[in-house]
């Protein structure tokens, strides 16, 4: 489409507005005429054009009706809309403006005054859609940099912005990179598609795109992959080592935090996810600028962090198991579900125990047992991304805290961590047993839920059911307990 703007014009047949189309396509616009009304509201949803101007001879619908169907939907209620009549009644103009009309032009007509027309209302068109622009970035800009504040932990506010961030543009591959002093090599810190990742080395020869964006201090957009000369001495290598490289476009914003600590957020969009454009970075810059603030305020109260404040964590950690004691773990639930309910987010909560814990410490002391619950406080705490949180909330009952996630990602992660404590062998006291876990799910928002205590019980209800049906299972809380979930 021309730079200047896109005009769709109505009318039936090619007398009316003659010689329009021509002259609005000399000037430079973009020009698409249609002769009906379906064809018209057709185009208006899927071509977005900036103006569209009606003649009264347009078939099968009447101006008006065209006009009342456009303003009625989300995507085109601010689309300037000209309506061309000869009727000559003063209050045809003022009925037109009501039923929405922007401009209303009387036959006959001067070309050169009416084209005028045109270029002022796309002018005002573009003022009216920055604004809004401006206005929505800012306020999705001001919700992710809330989110991160909340966090006092660099790694904490990189895990945040790899999500929220890959929400937002509806992708799956969103990375945080820092790049080491030698500018040749950096380590990923978060990534979206793999929460495992949290200390990746990678070499920036392999991501000309990423070394551009260090080199340059700007931001770099590569709309297409496959036509773009960014990557011509990279290809080869592809081929080599037989790499399938499915990305369409990227983008990488490199950013600078706690003084000279140099970084990038890296998006990579496939050919099934949308495209990232030169908007994704304008908006992508604006949450960089907003996430450097919070990243340079968690640099320093990690770098002033008091000995005072280490005993204080300490005193927050369970002894045994070094998972999160249990009142500071139900502190923690509390602010969580707190800030899920005020900012309508998701929380996943499982509560675990050992199956058979009371025959293992009957059968080979308490000891064992002592060293069964280092050894499961261990694989929880290694199983978590780096915002969820594990405490021991008593006995062998270990709570996972999992903000932000749904109800199946918090299924599917008790799961792996089911399925991983039932294939491995742990060596107890130079011996070595087989241990299983069971664990019930619940998760917010859900009818009911209220309270951490809420929360807490309907996990507990599951996990009573899980051990019902036979221990080493995960159950999922419903309230028809008929639909309860299970894996075996």
């Amino acid at each position: 489409m021309s730079d200047k703007g896109f005009i769709l014009l109505g009318r039936d047949g090619p007398e009316a507005l003659a010689g329009l189309e021509e002259a609005l396509a000399e000037d430079g616009y973009a020009v698409r005429s249609v002769r009906d009304g379906n064809t018209l509201l057709s185009y208006v949803a899927s071509q977005h054009p900036d103006l569209v101007l009606i003649d009264e001879s347009i078939a099968e619908m009447a101006p008006l009706e065209i006009v009342k169907h456009v303003r009625h939907r989300v995507g085109s209620r601010d689309v300037p809309i000209l309506l061309v009549s000869s009727q000559t009644q003063g209050d045809d103009a003022a009925t037109a403006i009501r039923a929405g009309v922007t401009d209303y032009i009387r036959k006959p007509f001067q070309l050169h005054e009416l084209i005028a027309r045109i270029w002022s209302h796309l002018e005002r068109g573009r003022l009216i859609r920055h604004a809004r622009r401006e206005a929505d970035t800012n306020g999705i800009v001001l919700e992710v940099v809330r989110d991160v504040t909340a966090s006092l932990s660099s790694e904490e506010i990189f895990d945040i912005l790899v999500r929220r961030v890959s929400r937002l543009f509806n992708i799956r591959r969103c990375s945080m990179i820092l790049i080491e002093d030698d500018l040749e090599h950096g380590t990923v810190v978060a990534a979206h598609d793999d929460p495992s990742i949290s200390a990746l080395a990678i070499d920036l020869g392999r991501y000309p795109e990423i070394r551009q964006a260090v080199e340059t201090g700007a931001p770099v957009l590569v709309k297409n992959l496959r036509g773009s000369a960014l990557f011509e001495q990279i290809r080869p290598l592809w081929e080599t080592e037989k790499i399938e490289v499915d990305v369409q476009s990227i983008v990488a914003i490199p950013f600078t935090f706690d003084q000279s600590r140099a970084g990038v957020f890296f998006l990579r969009s496939s050919p099934d996810e949308p495209q990232l454009d030169e908007e994704s970075v304008r908006l992508m810059s604006a949450i960089a600028q907003g996430a450097v603030r919070a990243l340079n305020r968690a640099a320093m109260f990690e770098n002033v962090l008091s000995h005072q404040e280490q005993l204080e964590i300490l005193a927050k950690t369970d002894e045994l198991t070094g998972c999160l004691s249990r009142r500071y773990l139900m502190e923690r639930l509390e602010n969580e579900l707190e800030r899920a309910a005020r900012y309508k987010r998701l929380l996943g909560l499982v509560i675990f125990d050992i199956d058979d814990f009371k025959r293992l410490n009957d059968t080979h002391g308490h000891t064992t047992g002592d060293a069964a619950l280092r050894s499961i406080g261990e694989v929880l705490r290694r199983s978590l991304r780096t915002a969820d949180f594990v405490g021991r909330y008593g006995g062998d009952e270990f709570l996972l805290v999992l903000p932000e996630t749904s109800p199946h990602g918090t299924h599917q992660l008790a799961e792996r961590i089911r399925n991983g404590v039932s294939r491995r062998d742990f060596d107890l006291r130079g011996g070595s047993l087989r241990l299983t876990v069971s664990g019930g799910v619940a998760g917010f928002p859900e009818t009911g839920v209220v309270t951490p205590e809420d929360l807490i019980d309907r996990a507990d209800q599951a996990l009573y059911r899980a051990k019902a049906a036979g221990r080493n299972k995960v159950l999922a809380y419903s309230a028809d307990l008929d639909k309860v979930s299970a894996s075996d």
